[in-house]
């Protein structure tokens, strides 16, 4: 096979194998995805239907409508009280492609990238397909909750590190970034002379305030940052793959000439129904917060009372990520929870090997899924005993 060894190294996530497992089985309860089973909001969908109907189903500018990009940047501004133009905003195929976009357009053979761990996989794969090397950072835990290892980041940057990537609301820990910590690392990419890639496509899902802090608020310099979002999480819009990605104007240009050729533009009909969940979707963001809380609670609830279970507090995002007290093998740990009940959940070296040991529960679902997956995972805890 001539296939290249960039490509060649990507391996299919354990996320995915316990999945393919889960569709399969009858009467299984899939909490192992991060996207929720609550269906888009009706006014969202209704908006694409009248854009259909409208006659949007045409190519647009790769970067997208303008209408859409100028959206973007006034609820940028209303949310953060930061000003980016329409040129410094390009909507993308889903966060997916402004990710892989940006993680090509800087790194190369020879360059290494720092990815803030446990993460999604798509930073390390896209560094591997890029010919770059990732370095995993491990977030440091005080007790029950997680922060940045500044002196570790410090410490693990060279010559070579083209990019720091940072996911807050993290998946999967439910970890939220401080200011203080992100003025650190915007002043170590200055000094060092690297892209700080920010993926803030949790920013809404936060529990202790309305917003999650952005990069976007502290980049005096915009080359230094390229911030990432997403209409997939925060509306319940995951299959429109519709995303966004902002930055200084001549990086959105470069990325937007580079994405031309590898997805071109989102569909047309998607970024007119992004316009109005923009437009119209604060009171459904609060609802769906509302009840990602609850959810939140009675997982929580329910995880502290499990013999061996840790359960690191979910800050953000709509996961929690625990570690289970003598695991060392969270593939095989899932794939038996499955087999013997039904239900699937993510294993924690999916997210990378800082993962190990622990397991992710997605708790956005409705309350009757929840509380179905809780009552199986605890019947199954009640007798398991790591090998």
């Amino acid at each position: 096979m001539r296939l290249r060894r960039e490509v060649l190294d990507v391996l299919e996530s354990p996320m995915v194998q316990i999945a393919t497992v889960a569709e399969n089985m009858a009467g299984s309860v899939k909490l192992c995805y991060g996207e929720s089973d609550i269906p888009t909001p009706e006014f969202i969908c209704r908006a694409a239907s009248d854009a259909l109907a409208a006659g949007h189903t045409f190519y647009t500018h790769t970067a997208g409508y303008m209408a859409l990009r100028e959206a973007i940047a006034a609820k940028v501004l209303e949310r953060h009280g930061v000003t980016y133009s329409a040129s410094e905003i390009m909507s993308t195929v889903g966060a997916t492609a402004a990710i892989f976009a940006a993680i090509r357009a800087s790194i190369g053979p020879g360059d290494n990238a720092l990815v803030i761990s446990p993460a999604y996989a798509i930073f390390a794969n896209a560094v591997i397909m890029s010919g770059g090397e990732f370095r995993a950072v491990p977030l440091a835990t005080d007790g029950k909750r997680f922060r940045l290892d500044l002196d570790l980041i410090a410490r693990t940057v060279d010559q070579r590190t083209r990019m720091l990537i940072v996911n807050s609301p993290s998946n999967p820990t439910g970890w939220v970034i401080t200011e203080a910590e992100q003025q650190a690392l915007y002043a170590l990419a200055e000094r060092h002379d690297f892209i700080i890639l920010a993926d803030e496509v949790y920013e809404r899902l936060i529990f202790e305030r309305d917003i999650a802090p952005s990069f976007a608020r502290i980049a005096t310099n915009k080359d230094r940052v390229i911030v990432v979002n997403s209409f997939s999480k925060t509306y319940n819009m995951t299959g429109w793959r519709l995303g966004w990605a902002q930055s200084s104007e001549r990086t959105i240009r470069s990325l937007y000439k580079a994405v031309e050729f590898i997805t071109s533009n989102a569909a047309a009909m998607v970024q007119q129904a992004g316009i109005v969940a923009l437009r119209d979707g604060e009171a459904y963001i609060r609802e769906l917060r509302d009840h990602y809380a609850l959810r939140r609670s009675e997982v929580r609830h329910a995880l502290e009372t499990l013999p061996r279970v840790v359960l690191y507090e979910p800050e953000g995002a709509f996961y929690a990520f625990f570690r289970i007290q003598g695991l060392t093998d969270s593939t095989a740990f899932t794939t038996r929870l499955l087999l013997e009940t039904g239900l699937a959940l993510t294993p924690g070296v999916a997210f990378g090997p800082v993962g190990e040991g622990c397991v992710r529960l997605c708790f956005a679902a409705t309350q009757k899924t929840v509380a179905d997956a809780l009552d199986r995972l605890t019947r199954f805890m009640a007798t398991y005993e790591p090998t």
